[in-house]
C-alpha cells in the first residue's frame, strides 16, 4: 500500500473519478443525439459516406451487421441490412457492390424460376451502374457486367449484343488492364455475333487483333494478371481460330502489319502460319514469308517441306532443291523422307541433272519398297534423258526400253499402279526402234541390250 492511503480512501477516488467520467459520457450522448435529431440527413441525399446524425448511425450499424453475415456466408440474415446500406448510404462502402453481386449469383444459382431469373439480372445489372455511378472505375465494371450478363442470360443475338457492347467499351478504356476472362468473353461473344450473321468476318479479326495485342503486351511485360492471360491466351486463340470469321481477305492485312512489327516473334509467327494453313491462304506471299521466317528462327520438318512445295510449285527449283534436303535431314520417318526424296527427284529431272534425279529415286525404293513411284520416276527420267546419251538416234531410242521395264516394274510393285504405268508404257512404246532399224545394227527382238552412258542397264530388245 502507497503510504498515506488507506483502502477506503483508494476506493473513494477510484468512485468519484468514475462518476467523473459516466458523466462525461451522458453529457456526450445527450449531444449526439440531439445533433441527431436536429441534423438527420442520408448520405445519399447528402452526398457524405455514411449521412449524417441518426441515418449515419443506422448506416454504421447496418454495414457491420450485414457484412459481418456475408463473412459467414448467411445472405439470407444479410440481405435486409445489405438493402439499407445500399439504398441510403451507397458512398459508405464498395464492399456494397462486392458483396451483392456475390449475394445476387448465390440466388440465381438457386432458383429455377425464370422470372425470378431475369428479375435478378436485372437487380445484378443497376448494382454495377450504381458501382459506377459512386466509385467510377467504368472500364474495370463495364467488364464485370459484361460477362455476368452473358453468363446469366439467354444467349440471344440481342443480348449477345448488350454484352458485347460492354466489353468492347470495357477494353477500349482498360487495354492493358483488361482481365483475361473478359478478354476470352469478348472473343467468344464475337464469335457467336459472327456465326448469328450480326457482325462481319472482318470485326471478328479486328477483335482478335487487339485482344492478342494485349495479352501479348501484358505477358511480354510482366503486367499485372500476366499469368492470368497467359492462360488465357491459348483459348482466346483457339475462339478465333473456330470461329470461320477468319479469311485470307482479313487476314493478310492484319497479319502484314503484325509481322512488320515483330518479325522475330516465333510464337506469333507459328500461330499465324498455322491460321493462314488452316484457311487455305497458302498460295499468299506473306504466308510464304512468314514461313520462310519461321524456318531460318525455328528449322523444322513442317516448315521446310512446306517452302520445298511452294518452290516447286511455282518453278523455283534450287530453292526447292534445298528446303527438300533440309526436310530430309531433319525427318526422322523413313516412309516420309521417301516421299520427300521422290519429290526432289522430280525437282531434279526437271533440272536435267538425270543422274542425281535416278539417285534419289533410289533413295525412295530404298526407304519405301512398297511403292511403285520411284520407278514410274525413273521411267520419265530416262525418257526425258534419252538424247543426252548418245547422239545416234538408235541408242538415244533405245533408252525406252530401259524406261518402259522400270514401268512394268511400278505396277508389279504396286498393282494399283497399273492404269497409270500402262499409259506410259503405250506412250513410249512409240519411240522404240523399228525393225529395220534393230536389224541394221546387228540386233533381233529378244536380244539382250546394255543401254549406256550413266544409264548403264541391260534391258530387252523390241520392236515398236
Amino acid at each position: 500500500m502507497i503510504s498515506g492511503f488507506s483502502n477506503e480512501n483508494f476506493n473513494n477516488i477510484k468512485f468519484t473519478k468514475m462518476k467523473t467520467i459516466a458523466k462525461g459520457i451522458l453529457t456526450i450522448f445527450t449531444l449526439i443525439v440531439t445533433t441527431v435529431v436536429v441534423f438527420a440527413q442520408k448520405g445519399v441525399e447528402d452526398g457524405s459516406k455514411f449521412g449524417h446524425g441518426e441515418d449515419s448511425i443506422k448506416c454504421i450499424k447496418n454495414l457491420s451487421l450485414y457484412r459481418e453475415y456475408v463473412k459467414q456466408k448467411n445472405y439470407d440474415l444479410a440481405q435486409d441490412s445489405w438493402a439499407h446500406v445500399y439504398s441510403n448510404c451507397p458512398r459508405s462502402s464498395k464492399h456494397i457492390y462486392v458483396d451483392g453481386i456475390k449475394m445476387i449469383k448465390k440466388k440465381i444459382k438457386n432458383t429455377e424460376d425464370q422470372a425470378e431469373k431475369s428479375t435478378l439480372l436485372d437487380s445484378m445489372m443497376n448494382i454495377y451502374d450504381q458501382r459506377m455511378k459512386y466509385y467510377k472505375q467504368k472500364g474495370l465494371v463495364l467488364g464485370y457486367k459484361g460477362v455476368d450478363f452473358i453468363k446469366y442470360s439467354d444467349k440471344t443475338p440481342e443480348n449477345m449484343q448488350i454484352a458485347y457492347n460492354f466489353l468492347r467499351e470495357s477494353i477500349e478504356i482498360q487495354k492493358y488492364k483488361s482481365k483475361g476472362t473478359q478478354l476470352l468473353t469478348f472473343m467468344e461473344i464475337s464469335k457467336g455475333l459472327f456465326v448469328k450473321n450480326v457482325i462481319e468476318g472482318g470485326e471478328v479479326v479486328e477483335n482478335y487483333g487487339k485482344v492478342s495485342e494485349i495479352c501479348d503486351y501484358v505477358i511480354n511485360n510482366k503486367k499485372k494478371g500476366w499469368k492470368r492471360i497467359e492462360k488465357a491466351k491459348p483459348l482466346i486463340d483457339k475462339v478465333f481460330e473456330e470461329s470461320g470469321a477468319a479469311t485470307c481477305e482479313d487476314l493478310i492485312p492484319f497479319y502484314t502489319n503484325k509481322f512488320a512489327k515483330t518479325p522475330e516473334d516465333i510464337e506469333f509467327l507459328e500461330k499465324a502460319v498455322n491460321l493462314l494453313r488452316s484457311t487455305k491462304c497458302t498460295e499468299s506471299e506473306l504466308f510464304f514469308s512468314m514461313t520462310e521466317k519461321l524456318n531460318s528462327l525455328k528449322p523444322s520438318v513442317k516448315t521446310a517441306y512446306e517452302l520445298a512445295k511452294i518452290t516447286n510449285k511455282v518453278e523455283k527449283l534450287d530453292d526447292a532443291k534445298k528446303y527438300y534436303l533440309q526436310a530430309i535431314e531433319l525427318e526422322t520417318e523413313d516412309l516420309q523422307k521417301a516421299k520427300y526424296y521422290l519429290e526432289l527427284g522430280d525437282v531434279a529431272r526437271r533440272q536435267e541433272t538425270y543422274k542425281q534425279a535416278r539417285t534419289y529415286a533410289l533413295k525412295a525404293i530404298e526407304l519405301d519398297k512398297t511403292s511403285g513411284y520411284p520407278y514410274l520416276l525413273i521411267g520419265n527420267i530416262y525418257a526425258a534423258a534419252s538424247k543426252s546419251c548418245s547422239d545416234e538416234e538408235f541408242h538415244q531410242k533405245a533408252v525406252y526400253w530401259a524406261a518402259v521395264d522400270k514401268f512394268a516394274k511400278a505396277k508389279k510393285v504396286d498393282p494399283e499402279l497399273a492404269e497409270k504405268a500402262d499409259k506410259f508404257i503405250s506412250a513410249y512404246k512409240a519411240h522404240f526402234p523399228d525393225n529395220e532399224t534393230i536389224f541394221f545394227y546387228g540386233f533381233k527382238k529378244g536380244d539382250t541390250y546394255t543401254v549406256g552412258c550413266w544409264i548403264n542397264e541391260k534391258t530387252v530388245v523390241r520392236p515398236r
